[in-house]
């Protein structure tokens, strides 16, 4: 009985003793398993801090493009900037404004998101472009009435090349006719038929052929001829006491040398300068308080501006008329009823073109260009985006 007995004890302690090393082996599997959920969950909450953070750095990237597009100054010259959230903040700097042609500006944005402990960098190289019109033709000022009786007629805010005639792949279109308010944009559309605004006037892609526009109002108009005609680049001529300048075969600049050519009208109403054929030019032309008819052809490539007291742009006949790049009337004073500030009377093609005005954007002196660019249309694009090593 006694052996049997102590069988029975060996027999509970070996029990005892495999329950104790099992236990053993659970509980060290599960504090293993709480310090690697432990480990998991605090290695996912650093990856989550840090996607966040790479988020918000992103944000800022963004947010500078905003700044950048509400700076005036060429380059864009700015402070480093911080914006706090409930989640976290990001603070940008601006480095390297380098101003490229006198409407093109580069500038590096590096912004830093920061969430908790975690933090990341991003840095981007951002492009801002300025264009010297918002359509290819900006109707500012007073106005009673247009008229569009010409054919063949072409008006478009497409971006062409006139080196090529062709339009300028991917390149961002512009409004075909440009105006102040909708009390001019309504003269605009009744003054097209229906087939005119469907064939003869547009912008393609998702831009509006007639569109209202705060950009390039009547003021600055006024002070941008001001500023182009005082220029000493400028060759200035003037209306005769009799009204009428009558200008023909002639060439007024080419596309490696544009011209800056001013014509100053006479005081009253009812003088204009007629170009009646063979006028050809790359530059920008401004002609003030007088009309300008276009009676015969006309190759020109730049900018066109027209504005004063009494002043309208008129076509008649059918001789070949371009103008690449865009054209400007601003009617300063109180038109007769009878006067159209637009009268396109014969053929005309007006097809905006940024290559033409960006080539004569070096004629502008830098103090007018300086004063002008806060009312010029302008375009923020991305030229490279990295991440960096805090």
């Amino acid at each position: 009985m006694r052996t049997g007995h102590m069988r029975f004890d060996d027999q509970r302690g070996m029990v005892l003793y495999s329950s104790l090393l099992i236990l053993s082996l659970l509980v060290a599997v599960g504090v293993g398993a709480r310090v690697m959920l432990q480990s998991d969950f605090k290695l996912l909450a650093n990856m989550r801090a840090s996607m966040e953070a790479f988020y918000v750095a992103e944000a800022g990237i963004e947010w500078s493009k905003d700044e950048i597009r509400k700076n005036f100054s060429h380059p864009p010259i700015l402070p480093s900037r911080a914006q706090s959230f409930s989640s976290g903040n990001f603070s940008v700097s601006f480095l390297s404004p380098t101003a490229v042609t006198s409407l093109v500006a580069r500038i590096v944005v590096r912004s830093t998101g920061a969430v908790g402990s975690s933090s990341q960098v991003v840095q981007a190289q951002v492009t801002k472009t300025y264009d010297l019109a918002d359509g290819a033709i900006s109707l500012r000022g007073s106005a009673n009435r247009v008229n569009f009786a010409g054919n063949p007629l072409l008006i478009s805010g497409v971006d062409y090349d006139p080196a090529t005639g062709q339009a300028v792949a991917g390149s961002k279109a512009r409004p075909a006719i440009s105006v102040p308010d909708e009390i001019l944009q309504g003269l605009v559309e009744q003054g097209l038929s229906e087939n005119q605004q469907s064939g003869n006037v547009g912008s393609g892609g998702g831009t509006s052929a007639i569109a209202e526009s705060d950009f390039i109002p009547a003021s600055a108009v006024v002070r941008f001829a001001d500023g182009l005609c005082s220029s000493a680049q400028a060759v200035t001529a003037f209306v005769p006491s009799d009204g009428m300048l009558l200008l023909a075969g002639q060439t007024w600049g080419t596309r490696t040398s544009p011209q800056l050519r001013c014509i100053e009208g006479l005081a009253g109403p009812g003088d204009s300068v007629n170009l009646g054929g063979g006028v050809t030019g790359a530059g920008i032309l401004v002609v003030r308080n007088a009309d300008l008819i276009v009676s015969g052809s006309l190759q020109w490539e730049g900018l066109i501006v027209v504005t004063g007291s009494n002043v309208s742009f008129k076509v008649t006949g059918g001789e070949s008329k371009e103008i690449y790049g865009s054209l400007m009337v601003n009617e300063t004073g109180t038109p007769g009823t009878g006067t159209a500030i637009l009268d396109i009377q014969g053929s005309v093609r007006v097809l905006f073109s940024r290559p033409a005005l960006n080539r004569v954007a070096s004629l502008i002196p830098s103090s007018t260009l300086n004063a002008t660019y806060s009312s010029l249309p302008s375009m923020i694009s991305q030229e490279y985006w990295r991440t960096v090593t805090p």
